[in-house]
């Protein structure tokens, strides 16, 4: 994806080749990468592969920088939202279902000059501001447009591929924002409080939705199953077929399946996930939660299955899938 910019502008880059505030740059340029690149930029670096594919499509790439991903272009996303003179374009391409991660995570790599393993999934954010901005108002807006993008995962509970929490991005995105140097409206504010921010905010917001959803089906409606609620701690259909005692698997197949997009369990799961949540946060401690899991438990499955204490979030996990088993195979 090549876009060509207007000649009087300046922008705010997460780019290797020509990252961070330009004036005056003529092209940015989203770069899906295919399998062949990977090994590339291994010999190479990213910033001398970035200058390689402007140079083959005819770039200057003095004048040239962009961002790079493994989302498919075609799945793409473009948002503009108005108000008054005032419009803001935002453009997204993303992926987050094999590299979303939450800040603070344990790290994937080390980098060491320059060395280390590139992950793929990607969220790539390209934001056109038709106002003017300076240096300092177009990082508030990046700020902005993280805090947008980090709320969408947020509200699709996005798991993190690399913990129990829930991801506030991926580990490779990249972000753009840019404003018209020649427009005579000149704004300072693109916080949260302000009408810009707003825009930028809802702009984002909605590419990051759909684009999430073009590239791998990610929506509310993915996210309303028993299942997916408990994949962010490793459970899968296998794991609950494994504590059934050799139960056939057809016949429980058959009746889990109906449990498992149900509203009313879907329901109970997302409660003992919130508490668990409030325990891995620091809000409650383990056995502030216990008690509660339990009567939830009791509630929706009308099971009085009780445990001392829990240890460990994976007791819990453990508790939850025999809960649901015993709930199914002895109804």
């Amino acid at each position: 994806m090549v876009l060509k910019l207007n000649t009087n502008n300046n922008l705010l880059i997460s780019s290797w080749h020509n990252g961070g505030y330009h004036e005056n740059m003529d092209y940015v340029v989203n770069q899906s990468l295919i399998p062949s690149d990977y090994s590339i930029i291994e010999k190479i670096n990213n910033n001398n592969f970035q200058i390689k594919r402007f140079e083959e499509l005819e770039l200057n790439p003095d004048k040239s920088t962009g961002l790079i991903t493994s989302a498919n272009m075609d799945a793409y996303s473009i948002v503009t939202k108005k108000y008054k003179e005032l419009s803001v374009t935002t453009i997204v391409t993303a992926g987050a279902d094999k590299n979303a991660v939450k800040a603070g995570d344990a790290a994937s790599f080390y980098e060491y000059d320059n060395d280390y393993q590139i992950i793929v999934g990607t969220i790539n954010i390209i934001t056109f501001i038709d106002a003017n901005l300076e240096a300092g108002g177009l990082t508030t807006a990046l700020i902005t447009i993280t805090e947008a993008k980090t709320s969408v995962l947020e509200d699709l509970k996005i798991e993190s591929n690399f913990s129990t929490h829930i991801a506030t991005g991926t580990g490779t995105d990249g972000v753009c924002v840019i404003s018209n140097k020649s427009s005579n409206n000149h704004l300072e504010n693109a916080g949260k409080h302000s009408k810009l921010g707003e825009l930028i905010g809802n702009s984002v917001r909605e590419a990051v939705f759909e684009a999430l959803y073009l590239q791998t089906g990610m929506c509310a409606e993915y996210q309303k199953t028993v299942l997916s609620r408990l994949s962010r701690f490793d459970v899968s259909f296998d794991d609950l077929y494994s504590k059934t005692n050799g139960m056939d698997i057809v016949d429980y197949a058959q009746i889990f399946y109906e449990f498992n997009k149900n509203v009313k369990y879907i329901s109970w799961v997302s409660c003992v996930i919130n508490l668990i949540d409030e325990y891995q946060m620091g809000l409650l401690d383990m056995n502030e939660i216990t008690d509660s899991i339990f009567i939830l438990t009791n509630a929706f499955l009308n099971i009085d299955k009780k445990i001392v204490r829990f240890e460990s979030i994976n007791q819990i996990i453990d508790y939850v899938i025999d809960s649901i088993n015993c709930f199914l195979i002895e109804d």
